[in-house]
């Protein structure tokens, strides 16, 4: 989820040293206590995973989770596919059970950007790490992570929503296509992460920010992580054959639309679209 699957990078050079943090059913249930999950040493997506697990239990609680050392085939926002080779990430998915109407179901993949920017801010420099808008979470301006939500229907009722992450911590970009548009976590930090650490972090904040769904003062945390406002942007739109166009990203509403002004004054409301940061 967090790697290109074109010439996907081998984990980072340093990365021997790190095989007491490999997962293991045994370490997860160690590192996660009572919290429901799901090990796979390789998988094609933990997505789909966790999209079957939840609709084949109905008990199954808010917060459990599919967890991957590899995945092969999962994807990302768009239907982009990605790899994480083993190792080299956090490959998760966590089954959420939310009380939320579903027109704010974008607010999930808000609570995820959330949750990963309060486990890495402590982490890195201040000013380091921002969020893009709708669903990355960059680090120096690179990537570092990936969000994905879908959520699961039961006739015309929402059924349970999958969020998945994609979290580099050892990758190496060094000498790939993507090495100035990615990054890792250990690189940034130049020194190792127990990623079993950082899983249990991460999965308590999903868990208090996806409860804060119905709540405005989510909007408000995020806008204050959104690198994307106030920059110049190129818009995408993922629909038919329009063409791409530049603005200034000013803002964003409850529903997590973004606001962009044309430079001929129309201000647009952007649902669906990649954007990318202009060039100065």
């Amino acid at each position: 989820m967090a790697i290109s699957a074109a010439n996907p990078p081998a984990a980072h050079e340093q990365g021997a040293p790190h095989m007491t943090d490999r997962f293991s059913t045994e370490s997860l249930r160690r590192a996660l206590g009572a919290r429901p999950f799901k090990f796979f040493e390789s998988v094609e997506s933990t997505q789909d995973i966790a999209r079957e697990w939840a609709l084949s239990d109905p008990a199954l609680p808010n917060g459990a989770v599919v967890i991957a050392e590899e995945q092969t085939a999962g994807r990302g926002r768009g239907g982009r596919a990605w790899q994480s080779p083993p190792g080299t990430s956090l490959a998760c998915s966590i089954v959420l059970r939310p009380r939320v109407v579903p027109e704010r179901l974008p607010r999930l993949t808000i609570a995820g950007g959330l949750a990963v920017a309060q486990t890495l801010a402590p982490l890195l420099p201040e000013g380091a790490l921002a969020l893009k808008w709708p669903n990355d979470v960059l680090v120096n301006g690179r990537k570092i992570c990936g969000i994905l939500t879908e959520a699961t229907w039961i006739g015309d009722q929402l059924g349970p929503v999958i969020l998945g992450i994609g979290l580099n911590v050892r990758a190496d970009f060094a000498g790939t296509e993507l090495e100035g548009v990615a990054t890792s976590l250990e690189p940034e930090l130049e020194r190792p992460v127990d990623r079993h650490v950082l899983l249990a972090n991460l999965l308590g904040h999903v868990f208090r920010q996806a409860a804060r769904a119905g709540e405005p003062a989510l909007i408000d945390d995020w806008r204050r992580w959104l690198g994307t406002l106030g920059r110049r942007v190129t818009v995408f739109p993922q629909v038919g054959d329009s063409e791409a166009y530049q603005g200034i990203a000013e803002d964003v509403d409850d529903s997590g639309a973004l606001f962009v002004r044309l430079d001929t004054g129309e201000r647009r409301r952007i649902v669906a679209a990649d954007v990318g940061l202009a060039e100065a």
